[in-house]
């Protein structure tokens, strides 16, 4: 999630609504392809971009932070199959080392039913990766330099944005202003005022698994998710240790607990909180070891109702924050980027109309197109990350006989196992 920013929308209520053909100042066709502003340049401003940049349209992208100050960010991203698949034809498949998942193991602490999905349904191929959020901005900063299409604008900050029938304008901390046909707010400016219920403890520790596998481990505490390292910190963790000789995979792991839970197991001894890890994980597993340093990370969501207002459109965070229970927040944004570049491509803005107009080039078109393309993966996904802690936390006997049936389910028939593990690579706009 990105760092806070000025808030960049007018309300519906302050859109304007004057008749174009009665605005003198109406922009025609010849302006209609001048560039896209992107407010918001980590990785899903610039996937954007870039998407935009392979279709032909010219973009300005808009950043308060410089590139290194991203490219310090060691947080650790989950992608997904769909996302890699997007990925990859802008920045090449090795752009960066990922940590190839192949197999999610999903069960509930102190109850029956199991389940195993990932790439046996698909031959092989790994069904996600992990990547540090450093190292994706870095190949898509390099990428965004080499496309001619794109200008970048950093460290610059967007104060407001200005709406107008025609166009909408973005002014910048420098007293510049940007006018183009369209903004895309890709800031993802987390929600405000108000305390997180729940806190994400994040570490990264040694646990004797298999390469390759994710680990989602439904605790009464709430969900405990363990995700494999990228190559290159996996070997520099196992210098020289027992994981060296193929016994541990060093993990990354983040525990949705109470904030108050949460907030005091940060303090807590190694060995306690080793402790505490290996009883939510079950005895038939081994104690963790190598425990790292650890932070906490507070955990709110939002979801806008409304994703495109006039001539603005919200991507990303921007438009929903999600719980990291199924590590779908990141796949999300970057669905809304694909969806929003071909729903421009079938409205494409340089097209002229009649009377020298322009109507069958005005984004506007795109957006309404947009948010309805969008509405089924926005409101599932949302709807299915708050439902699933609250589900497996429940020690209601019905509730906790259907989703042990439900895991047993998953498991054993493919014709379930296969199209849900396929709505988590690819979403539901596939």
């Amino acid at each position: 999630m990105n760092a806070p920013a000025p808030a960049v929308g007018a309300p519906a209520a302050a859109l304007p609504s004057a008749n174009p053909a009665a605005n003198p100042a109406a922009q025609r066709a010849g302006d209609a392809a001048a560039p896209l502003i992107i407010i918001g340049g980590g990785p899903i401003g610039l996937v954007c971009a870039l998407l935009l940049a392979r279709s032909g349209l010219a973009s300005t992208l808009v950043d308060a932070r410089p590139v290194e100050a991203l490219q310090r960010d060691r947080r650790l991203l989950a992608l997904s199959r769909g996302t890699l698949d997007i990925l990859e034809p802008l920045l090449g498949t090795q752009f960066a080392p990922l940590g190839e998942i192949h197999r999610i193991l999903v069960s509930s602490s102190g109850r029956p039913g199991a389940a195993q999905l990932g790439s046996r349904d698909f031959g092989g191929m790994a069904v996600g990766a992990t990547i540090w959020y450093a190292d994706l901005v870095d190949a898509l900063a390099r990428a965004a330099r080499a496309q001619p299409l794109i200008q970048v604008q950093r460290p610059r900050r967007a104060l407001a944005v200005r709406q107008r029938v025609h166009t909408v304008d973005v002014e910048l901390d420098n007293a510049t202003v940007l006018r183009g046909p369209l903004a895309i707010d890709a800031e993802g400016t987390p929600p405000q005022g108000r305390d997180a219920p729940q806190t994400a403890l994040l570490a990264e520790l040694d646990l004797a698994c298999a390469p390759g596998d994710a680990i989602e481990r439904f605790t009464g505490e709430g969900p405990l998710a363990l995700l494999p390292l990228p190559p290159a910190q996996r070997a520099a963790a196992l210098d020289g240790g027992a994981a060296a000789q193929g016994k541990s995979t060093r993990m990354s792991m983040v525990w949705c607990l109470p904030t108050a839970l949460a907030q005091s197991r940060l303090g807590l001894p190694e060995a306690e909180l080793c402790a505490l890890i290996h009883e939510a994980l079950g005895a038939h597993r081994g104690a963790p070891t190598g425990l790292g340093p650890r932070s906490t990370f507070p955990l709110l969501t939002h979801r806008r109702e409304r994703v495109c207002e006039h001539r603005l459109v919200h991507l990303g965070n921007a438009a929903q924050s999600l719980h990291p229970v199924a590590g779908q927040g990141f796949n999300l944004g970057i669905r809304d980027c694909l969806c929003l570049v071909q729903c421009l491509e079938q409205a494409p803005l340089g097209a002229a109309g009649p009377a020298g107009t322009a109507p069958g080039s005005d984004p506007l078109r795109a957006l309404h197109l947009y948010a309805a393309r969008r509405r089924l993966d926005r409101t599932l996904f949302p709807a299915l990350t708050n439902a699933l802690p609250r589900v497996f936390a429940s020690s209601l006997p019905p509730v906790v006989l259907a989703r042990s049936a439900a895991l047993f389910g998953l498991d054993l028939l493919p014709a379930l196992r296969r199209p849900f593990t396929r709505l988590l690579m690819y979403g539901a706009s596939r």
